[in-house]
Order: C-alpha cells, then structure tokens, then sequence
C-alpha cells in the first residue's frame, strides 16, 4: 500500500535537480534541448512529497526509447506514457527518488508545468493555499495516491486559469472531471487506456476514444483549432 508522505521544503532539492541534470545530459547529449526542474520540490518553501520532478525536453520524442538501458544503468525505470501521450516517463528510487518526464520539443505541458511552479513562487497565497491542501488530503488519504491527487485537481486549475495559462493538452482519462468530460461530449463510459480528453487552458474542449489498435475511432472536438489537430495527429 502506497503512503503519501509530505516532508517540509528542503535547501538540498535544487541542489539533488543539478546533480542529476548533469548526469541526464551526459545520456541525452544533443537529443536534450533543455532540463528543467518543476513540482513542488522546484519551489522554495513549499512542503512537498521527496521526489525531485525534472523535465527534459527534446527534439525527437521518437528517439528517447533508445536511452533507456543507458538510464536504467543509472536508476532510472522506463514507465512509457503512463496516462500521457507524447510523454516518456522515469523513475528512480536510490539513493534519492526522482521522476523524469520527457517530452518533445514545444509541448504545452512543459510550458504549463513551468507557469505553474512560477505562480506558486511568485504569489505566496497561492503557495499556501495549495500547501494547506496538501496536507488536508495527505490527512484524509494518507494511503489512498488517486484521490490525493483528484483533490488537488481544482485548486491546480484555479491557479492555471489566474494565471493566464492556455496551452493544450490530451490525457487519458483519470480524474473524476475528466471521466465527466468525456462522457458530456462523447454520449458513453470511458474505457481506460482507450478514452482520452483534450483541453485548452483549463477547459475541456473534445475528446476522443482509441480502438484496439490504438487508432482514433471515434472523437469530438468543439473548437477547429489547426494546434488541436497536430496534437491529436501526432
């Protein structure tokens, strides 16, 4: 059974990103655009769960399969989209817990995740407010890692929305407001792995279900947007 543990803001978190990223790069060489640390552990003050969160952006997403034996050698276990499309995904539990999310050059999620760690530093009550809730969830759902992270979800998008954030992003469906989502707009129950949700900014604007050979069999789509076509395209 998976604990949530929150520890209080660590000094040596930015310190254990830099170690790492130089160690990354010398893996990703000239695939790596940029490394980036994002998450809570990227905001000084902040309680947060002790895993460093980094992200690397890259010029061919397609390519990053081909490192995973020489990450495995430093840690790292490849977990594929895990419930994200276009995203590879690491982790890396010794000495010091770390997730990789790697993405290609240019998508949104990079530039949400790094507008999000930025609003948490620069706006104080908005550092507390999502701290407070954290530990309100970690206090009612202490072993139970879905719901914790569902409870987050409206406070996450507030914050976005203040913030002016309206990238576009494609998901699996997980959280309770994605399952809504995608049963508004395509009439039916999701299936996991097989239904997925766009949004822009913080709202939700189509989605989409996959057959079984991982092909669109089905999507709607509100707003005829070119960027959500190359999204789903890709």
């Amino acid at each position: 059974m998976k604990e949530i543990r929150l520890a209080a803001y660590n000094p040596a978190w930015p310190k254990l990103f830099a170690q790492e990223a130089k160690a990354l790069k010398k893996i990703f060489k000239d695939l790596s655009i940029a490394i980036y640390h994002k998450g809570s552990t990227s905001v000084p003050n902040l309680m947060a769960k002790p895993v460093i969160d980094i992200t690397i952006e890259v010029e061919d997403i397609a390519k990053v399969s081909q490192l995973n034996q020489s990450l495995a050698a430093i840690g790292y276990g490849a977990l594929g989209e895990c419930g994200m499309p276009l995203r590879r995904l690491f982790k890396k539990t010794d000495p010091y817990s770390y997730n990789l999310h790697v993405w290609d050059k240019g998508h949104d999620e990079i530039a949400k995740d790094l507008l999000f760690r930025n609003a948490l530093i620069q706006n104080p009550q908005a550092r507390l407010a999502y701290e407070n809730l954290k530990k309100k969830l970690k206090d009612q759902h202490q072993f139970e890692p879905e719901q914790y992270l569902f409870g987050k979800d409206r406070l996450i998008k507030e914050i976005l929305r203040n913030a002016q954030y309206n990238g576009l992003s494609m998901v699996f469906v997980l959280l309770g407001s994605e399952k809504q989502a995608y049963q508004k707009f395509m009439q039916e129950e999701f299936l996991q792995n097989k239904s997925l949700v766009v949004t822009q900014g913080v709202n939700f604007i189509g989605a989409l279900s996959l057959n079984e050979n991982g092909d669109i069999n089905k999507k709607n789509i509100t707003k005829a947007h070119s960027q959500v076509d190359k999204l789903i395209n890709r």
